[in-house]
């Protein structure tokens, strides 16, 4: 069977053109046929065939009764799974009352959407067919015309395709065509459609650049706190909401992220407090059931609490759920449209690969910083920590203190009780500062068995402290095959014995060698201080022996 989408085209070749319209614009631009009908209480006969859908609200079934009240004739073209077969069919004398649902055979398997109108003041047709192969490039391409004579064209295929599929239903079908003779088109009732038209592509086209925004911001920014905020300033523009929240989910629940975007202007009935609980649990939901959560004005007419209408969808990256994105409407009667709903998926998909980046991103630029086997910043980050700490100590004319430490006979024990022994002794050692030192501490692997520990706003008398207190710590561990670790630790002050980080590695240095020398398992505090001529570079670094012999 030809759709009737191909057989018009077949007819009026030159007064039809296919335009490609994304799916959502089809569905809003047959609702806009549908509201002159409504709107303006017309007696017209209306015939449609809706693209299936096996479950279908509320307010949808009400729109179709709706048009067959008010003297219309309704006929529908559905399939047997489609929801619409559950409306009674009107045939005969109670026909005004519901519509006339004409099942479609199973074996028709062209998916064809089609609106026809037709009265004395208004004809208008829009035919488009689904799924057809050059769906990939975006949406389908559609007929519209408000031409009389091509709306008549469209009765005729369809009162021989009624007669030969449904000949229950033929003799109501040609009495409607008759009695609905399309003549000329009121150029006031065509101009609310265009014009309606119109406002739906300049909506569209706003939520177009809103997505393009988003996405560039994703392109030019790895922070992703300016992603997140971009985001819902540009959603919640775009859908002219009250209110517009993304959760972004971390390790726990108490690391989630939550960006909000609020309407200026307007009162904010939804507090934070009350929007970070919801899309707790909505993310709750979406673990077990990854659908999209829409609440329409009325959706529940005998709920005595207003709720106001809102919509959420999941952010998904490769079946992981990472967070959602949702708004709320200060409109209680507003409905959302695919369109609406397309734009806010779109807009999640994009932000969950901008999260995926920025976490792999983050993940890339820890391991850059940290040592693999210890968990401890390595070198290139000690410098660079160690120059972020002294520009504050001396922003703030406090002390900093420098911790070198190296573990003793360590090389005795990577021959003794092997490589494996000797890497489980760094990593316990490495779990020793976890325990031991303050958060604003930081522990580096300097390179081999040596480390450094950079203690902010420690004299050396506190640095001493600690390092005591890590030297008996680290006699307790013990190795199977070797025995119980020790370690030697040198100290050096900011700005007592140095005042540049060079200076400052060097002199800590030393002292770590001196405790070497004296003995091991010991901690020895730098005896050079800055002010005795002989102790001091002319640029004011400590001036060290160029040598020093390393006593293992």
């Amino acid at each position: 069977m030809h759709s009737l989408y191909d057989v018009l085209l077949t007819q009026h070749a030159r007064q039809l053109t296919p335009v490609r319209c994304a799916v959502s614009t089809i569905v809003q631009l047959h609702r806009y046929f549908e509201d002159v009908v409504l709107e303006n209480n017309l007696g017209a006969l209306i015939v449609e065939s809706l693209p299936l859908a096996a479950k279908r609200p509320a307010r949808e079934k009400a729109r179709v009764r709706e048009l067959a009240r008010g003297g219309r004739r309704a006929f529908f073209f559905v399939r047997q799974a489609d929801a619409l077969s559950e409306l009674v069919t009107g045939v005969g004398a109670n026909s005004v009352l519901a519509p006339a649902i004409l099942q479609q055979a199973e074996r028709n398997q062209v998916d064809e959407h089609f609106v026809v109108i037709a009265d004395a003041r208004f004809s208008a047709l829009l035919a488009t067919v689904r799924g057809r192969a050059g769906d990939a490039a975006g949406g389908d391409e559609v007929i519209w015309t408000f031409e009389p004579d091509i709306v008549y064209s469209a009765l005729e295929y369809l009162m021989a395709r009624v007669g030969a599929e449904h000949p229950y239903h033929a003799v109501a079908f040609g009495s409607a065509v008759r009695t609905s003779m399309p003549k000329a088109t009121s150029l006031q009732l065509t101009l609310s459609v265009t014009t309606k038209l119109a406002h739906l592509l300049q909506e569209q086209a706003g939520r177009e650049i809103a997505v393009n925004r988003i996405a560039t911001a994703i392109r030019e920014s790895l922070e992703l706190g300016v992603i997140l905020q971009k985001t819902v300033d540009e959603v919640g523009t775009a859908l002219n909401v009250a209110s517009c929240a993304l959760r972004v989910d971390g390790q726990t629940s108490e690391q989630a992220l939550t960006y909000f975007y609020f309407a200026p202007n307007t009162e904010v009935t939804t507090p934070k407090e009350k929007i970070v609980g919801d899309l707790g649990a909505h993310c709750a939901r979406f673990a077990e059931h990854p659908d999209v959560i829409t609440q329409n004005g009325g959706d529940d007419p005998e709920s005595s609490v207003e709720t106001l209408p809102l919509a959420v969808v999941p952010l998904i990256f490769h079946e992981r759920l990472i967070g959602a994105l949702q708004v709320i409407s200060a409109d209680p009667a507003r409905v959302w449209q695919e369109n609406e709903i397309l734009l806010v998926r779109t807009v999640a998909n994009q932000v969950a690969v901008a999260v995926n980046h920025a976490n792999l991103f983050a993940q890339i630029q820890q391991q850059a910083l940290t040592d693999a086997l210890t968990g401890c910043y390595n070198r290139r980050s000690f410098e660079m920590q160690l120059d972020k700490d002294l520009m504050m100590a001396r922003r703030t004319h406090q002390p900093l203190s420098l911790v070198m430490l190296d573990l003793d006979r360590f090389k005795q024990l990577n021959d003794t009780a092997g490589h494996d022994a000797g890497d489980a002794a760094l990593r316990k050692l490495a779990d020793c500062f976890r325990q031991e030192i303050r958060a604003v501490d930081s522990a580096c692997r300097f390179g081999g068995d040596e480390f450094a520990l950079i203690l902010p706003q420690a004299y050396s008398e506190g640095a001493l402290l600690v390092a005591e207190r890590l030297r008996a710590r680290i006699e307790q561990i013990e190795i199977p095959g070797f025995g119980s670790l020790s370690a030697s630790m040198g100290i050096a002050t900011f700005p007592t014995h140095a005042r540049s980080r060079a200076a400052l590695t060097s002199a800590s240095d030393a002292a770590l060698y001196s405790a070497k020398r004296s003995g091991r398992n010991r901690v020895c505090i730098c005896e050079a201080v800055i002010g005795s001529s002989e102790a001091v570079t002319p640029s004011g670094e400590l001036l060290l022996p160029e040598t020093v012999e390393r006593t293992m």
